[in-house]
């Protein structure tokens, strides 16, 4: 087996996994979710029984709705529309909308995915708030990620090197447990400063298991000639996704 990535694939059968009850005749069927190894969409089924609606809500994060069966009608800020199998929608963040089923006879299946793994709904009429993935029914708590923000300056001229030595670690932070994504940024003011930012299950996946490895090493050995200053490191964890 490759030993290319710490997160495991997965082949999902929604028949086969737990469902949550929305109320009103709905239930979803979560799919790729943080918990699964998602680090920046995550997805799923709600199934609409004939006749069926959910509430009026909204989503910090951009949202896309495909009908993967049946007749449905939407409501995108009391803009309703009719939708057949496969039209698809797209809504901004922190737009009302809701979903129904037009059918009083037939089952109706949309397939959601949501812009960001810290998606939240928040119920208009209520005011009920709370994460998407806490509807991941059956699944253990997805874990809170932590974010690495390294801020790294190279040596004037040699910028282009320091990006060939950080894609030439891509590997070692990947196959590293606990990581979950890497980027590295720029700054368009002074293009010799970088962020790295590395995306960690918990602060210790870093500081520990990554730190006390041979692929660390490697990764301070590949990058060390092109520094001017030591590196500045903090972690940080999602507070407020506002769009």
């Amino acid at each position: 087996m490759s030993d290319i990535t710490s997160q495991p694939s997965h082949v999902l059968r929604p028949e086969e996994l737990p469902s949550k009850d929305r109320g009103g005749g709905a239930k979803t069927i979560p799919l790729v979710t943080a918990a699964r190894g998602a680090t920046s969409y995550i997805n799923g089924i709600t199934a609409f029984e004939p006749g069926a609606q959910i509430a009026h809500h909204t989503h910090n994060v951009a949202e896309s709705v495909i009908i993967i069966s049946g007749e449905a009608i939407v409501d995108i800020d009391g803009r309703r529309t009719r939708l057949r199998t496969f039209d698809t929608t797209f809504v901004p963040a922190n737009v009302p909308h809701h979903f129904e089923n037009a059918s009083p006879t037939e089952e109706m299946r949309i397939f959601w995915t949501y812009g960001s793994v810290d998606a939240t709904r928040t119920i208009v009429d209520s005011g009920e708030h709370g994460r998407v993935d806490s509807e991941s029914a059956g699944l253990e708590g997805a874990p809170h990620a932590v974010r690495e923000l390294a801020t790294i300056t190279v040596r004037p001229g040699g910028e282009e090197a320091f990006e060939r030595a950080v894609s030439q670690a891509i590997p070692l932070f990947q196959r590293a447990l606990g990581a979950r994504s890497l980027s590295l940024d720029s700054s368009v003011e002074n293009p010799a400063r970088y962020v790295l930012s590395v995306t960690w299950d918990s602060v210790a996946d870093h500081m520990v298991s990554f730190r006390q490895s041979a692929d660390f090493i490697a990764w301070r050995e590949l990058i060390e000639e092109h520094l001017d200053r030591p590196i500045e490191m903090h972690h940080v964890q999602n507070v407020i996704t506002g769009f």
